[in-house]
């Protein structure tokens, strides 16, 4: 079958992947009048990625395949579109201004004004072999006025935005929206990932008040600071829970398969409150003959390898400049969050209040439950833009004032007219 970039209906279905290093996860919604009707789940173990990246598109793509069919299996219904998320070291983003004249007379500000000074922004940005994917204004300024959130119907001479711009290598893009192809699906819309977390796990209160959004996955951790509504620093780290595998399965001389079963069933980052005589029995190499470890020494190689990265996000937290506004404090999600005693340890670190983000639960029906985990983050928060997305194209097939609920700050905000396909 085929997905084609727009299909107008009052009551689409949307795919909504979440392809990851070590998952790939598949959530099928229908958009209802009163939520999101959760209609399949679909996850499966990843292959061909690293880091965030395609590096087998034929792996990757049945990866993404056996994830698909299992949720449409039980969603029984195709989708009308397709939302996936991106991470990776080839996904950059930085902050940009640009400024138009409205006249030497001073008139209203139209819609068609805003799109233009925008544009401008992304037209300053892009560059040879680089994507735009978001242009996120953080705030507009009508002459002297700074800290315009929506600049329409007020009057001036000058339109200024700031603005957070998310790209991505072209290359790098092509090689996952080839997977999805190569088993028969369109990519309706590519979305950054620590955005499409952040809309399915952080309040209204904290987007507004200042927090950072940490996604602890597999291959990469990624970071966003969010304020007034809007993104203010991002970054991918090349760092997640696979690392914290691989050192285990060489610390304990097992397989990478034993180091991630230990590590989800006796792992925790606080290695002094485990007994020293508090033993686990450790299949080798071969997985055929058993031996016992002392479960401190598994934790201390977990503790040594989460501080690290800690201390990464500690700096990257540092170079936004943001700290003295992060009223908010820390919110973890991703699988690794999941990581006993994770919150605790990186509020002792950072010294900031920090809190594990599950997907909120009132905008959705149907398996409600089952979704409620920090892994299924980035695929809730697709499906919440889609929401808004579907809610905006009925009144002006583009963006506009009038979405409401928990994400309407910063679905407001997001301008993007990128489209892949």
């Amino acid at each position: 079958m085929k997905l084609f970039k727009y299909i107008e209906t009052s009551n689409p279905t949307i795919a909504a992947v979440d392809v990851g290093t070590s998952k790939v996860c598949t959530l099928i919604g229908k958009i209802r009048s009163n939520g999101i009707e959760i209609l399949g789940i679909g996850l499966s173990a990843s292959s061909g990625i690293k880091k965030g990246k395609v590096v087998d598109v034929e792996k990757a793509s049945h990866s993404i395949k056996e994830s698909l069919l299992n949720s449409l299996s039980v969603a029984k219904e195709e989708p009308n579109f397709l939302y996936t998320g991106i991470a990776g070291d080839y996904v950059t983003s930085r902050n940009a201004e640009n400024e138009i004249l409205l006249g030497k007379v001073s008139r209203e500000v139209y819609e068609k004004d805003i799109e233009k000074v925008i544009e401008g922004t992304r037209a300053q940005i892009a560059s040879d072999g680089q994507a735009v994917i978001h242009v996120i204004p953080q705030e507009f300024s009508l002459d002297d006025q700074r800290g315009i959130a929506h600049p329409r119907k007020l009057v001036g001479t000058r339109l200024k935005v700031n603005a957070h711009v998310v790209t991505a290598e072209e290359n790098h893009l092509h090689n996952l929206v080839e997977c999805f192809q190569s088993v028969g699906y369109e990519v309706y819309r590519t979305v950054f990932q620590p955005y499409a977390s952040a809309l399915a796990v952080l309040t209204s209160g904290e987007q507004e008040a200042g927090t950072v959004l940490i996604d602890i996955g597999g291959g990469t951790t990624d970071i966003a600071v969010f304020y007034n509504d809007s993104i203010y620093y991002s970054n991918i780290l090349p760092v997640g829970g696979e690392l914290i595998t691989s050192d285990l399965a060489i610390g304990l001389r097992t397989s990478r398969d034993e180091a991630e079963r230990l590590k989800l069933q006796y792992g925790s980052v606080y290695s002094k409150y485990v007994p020293d005589d508090e033993m686990i029995e450790v299949k080798d190499i071969s997985m055929k003959s058993l031996r016992s470890v002392k479960r401190k020494f598994a934790c201390e190689i977990i503790e040594a390898r989460v501080k690290e990265m800690i201390l990464m996000i500690r700096r990257e937290i540092r170079a936004s400049g943001m700290s003295t506004v992060l009223r908010g404090g820390i919110v973890l999600t991703g699988g690794s969050s999941l990581l006993g005693g994770l919150n605790e340890f990186a509020s002792s670190l950072l010294n900031m209040p920090v809190r594990i983000g599950f997907p909120e639960s009132k905008n959705y029906l149907g398996q409600v439950q089952v979704i409620s985990s920090p892994i299924f983050s980035t695929s809730c928060g697709l499906l919440q833009l889609a929401l808004t997305e579907g809610q905006e194209r009925k009144t002006d097939h583009r963006f506009s004032e009038g979405s409401s609920g928990k994400i309407h700050g910063m679905v407001n905000k997001l301008k993007d007219f990128f489209m892949m396909g």
